[in-house]
């Protein structure tokens, strides 16, 4: 048996012995012997810090039970969010469905106002936002709202608006629409 060349002591009772660097008895010897005891100088104080962190954790009965309690009232208390979160989202969900239902109403009684002043086929177009050739300026109202920028003139032979939406220009004479055009942007 060699001869101990020292203790370790993990602070939990557990002493390891090892063994003197000049030892070549027993199984091990040579190179293998090395390579084992440098092993074991890697893992050894590894595997007692880690016994030593678990001992170490280890709280008394009264703290744990602190401690569990704290736990479960955080617990209660997520969970009584939880729900209160779920009942609002379902009655969020309601709120969503019910306007829903009133913007749906709403359209169909801005479609029934344009057939109403517009005729039917006529009122079908401005709401799809169709544009031609002869519609009037009070229908291009109707259909996109009013113009970025309108540009009037007024001759002899008639009155002329140019309508400008964006990139798009629309040229009325005497209110009905004759031409329009995308208009180029300069790069």
């Amino acid at each position: 048996m060699p001869k101990p060349l020292g203790n370790f002591n993990n602070n939990i009772g557990l002493t390891i012995t090892t063994c003197p660097p000049d030892y070549s008895g027993g199984f091990f010897y040579g190179d293998s012997m090395r390579t084992i005891k440098i092993l074991l100088s890697i893992f050894i104080p590894i595997f007692c810090l880690s016994i030593n962190a678990q001992t170490k954790s280890k709280i008394s009965g009264d703290a744990y039970k602190t401690k569990r309690d704290s736990l479960l009232t955080i617990k209660k208390e997520f969970t009584a969010s939880r729900v209160s979160l779920k009942n609002e989202i379902d009655s969020l969900k309601r709120s969503i469905s019910s306007l829903d239902d009133k913007i749906q109403n709403a359209e169909e009684e801005i479609h029934e106002l344009y057939y109403k002043k517009f005729g039917k086929e006529t009122g079908k177009r401005i709401i799809n936002k169709q544009v031609w050739k002869g519609m009037t300026e009070k229908m291009l109202t109707a259909s996109w709202g009013r113009p970025d920028k309108v540009d009037k003139n007024v001759e002899k032979w008639g009155v002329f608006t140019q309508w400008h939406y964006g990139n798009a220009a629309f040229f009325f004479r005497d209110g009905k629409l004759t031409d329009f055009e995308e208009i180029k942007q300069s790069k």
